[in-house]
């Protein structure tokens, strides 16, 4: 099933996207690699139950007396799955309300990769960081900024630009992408805490978001589905809206990611992929030119852009023992 395409400007699924994808931190290559086997996951299960819908339907409407029994006899046989309400789950229940069901599914999936990202982050690297800023349009760049108020220069240099210029990066529009990030996470929150049913979290969060749902503040070419709450009343989810979300929330993963591997926090996951790969110390060549070949083609081993900066490079890694003269 193809991701809408308005938002991808041309016929890309979400597995598509996130493999054209570069990103520095393998926090979040491991949060993009969980979005797209949650797709894997959930989009042949959909398909599978439309086709068994329209068996079941089908069976039915020409044997409209046929019992539970023989339903499960033809259908559940050998699956290890007992107690299915054939007539229930297909008489009763439309397509529409079943991929209502789905995208809840794929919502209280996405949001917790989003919540672990951070959380490794911050156990891994960032130690001090505050994750509820992170989540929230009126904080999110604060932290940012106070977490690059200890940079790394080398990093920055070597690789900022770079990433920068790769696909879905837009921190630029990092505030409108929480405005949407917040009110499906709220939905989300009222989801698992409040019945499915609006609260004034949700209400106040999307007369916020409002103002920016459109493809300008968002950079996308179509706004994710989400029809407005009402306070006090069920949510109406669709799964068109929760797929155009899990494209926001890889703009967001991806976004932060080029910015905070500006940070000298970040050295630590240079450092430590660079140990990984290079388990011997190398000696670099004295002709300065193939040294910095040298050091360039180390780094790419690693998974990393070749690198810009490739002098202080060279001096960062002496520095940290990683090379030697």
């Amino acid at each position: 099933c193809c991701i809408d395409c308005a938002n991808f400007r041309s016929c890309f699924t979400i597995k598509e996207v996130i493999e054209l994808i570069d990103v520095f931190f393998s926090a979040t290559k491991k949060a993009l690699g969980n979005i797209t086997a949650t797709y894997d996951t959930v989009w042949p299960t959909a398909v599978g139950l439309w086709n068994l819908r329209c068996l079941v339907n089908g069976v039915r409407k020409e044997y409209p007396t046929i019992t539970e029994a023989e339903l499960a006899a033809k259908f559940s046989l050998g699956s290890g799955i007992h107690g299915v309400n054939y007539k229930r789950a297909f008489g009763e229940h439309t397509w529409e309300q079943q991929q209502e069901k789905f995208a809840w599914i794929l919502l209280n999936s996405t949001i917790p990769i989003f919540e672990e990202w951070l959380e490794e982050l911050k156990r891994d690297y960032f130690h001090d960081m505050n994750i509820k800023h992170l989540q929230f349009p009126k904080k999110v760049k604060d932290e940012i900024d106070r977490l690059k108020k200890n940079p790394s220069t080398v990093l920055s240099n070597s690789f900022h630009s770079t990433y920068l210029g790769k696909r879905e990066r837009c921190y630029s529009k990092i505030v409108a992408l929480m405005h949407c990030y917040r009110v499906f996470k709220e939905a989300r929150n009222c989801y698992m805490h409040n019945g499915s049913k609006a609260d004034t979290k949700l209400t106040n969060a999307y007369a916020e978001y409002s103002p920016f749902a459109t493809p300008e503040a968002l950079d996308v070419s179509e706004v994710p589905e989400f029809p407005a709450p009402v306070l006090g009343e069920e949510i109406r989810l669709s799964l068109r809206g929760v797929v155009g979300f899990s494209y926001i929330l890889i703009k967001i993963l991806v976004s932060l990611d080029t910015e905070l591997l500006c940070t000298a926090n970040a050295e630590g996951e240079f450092i430590s992929r660079y140990k990984e790969k290079h388990t011997l110390l190398r000696a670099l060549k004295p002709d300065a030119d193939k040294a910095k070949q040298q050091v360039s083609q180390y780094v790419r081993q690693c998974g990393f852009p070749t690198p810009l900066a490739v002098d202080d490079l060279i001096l960062f890694l002496l520095s940290h023992h990683l090379v030697s003269r």
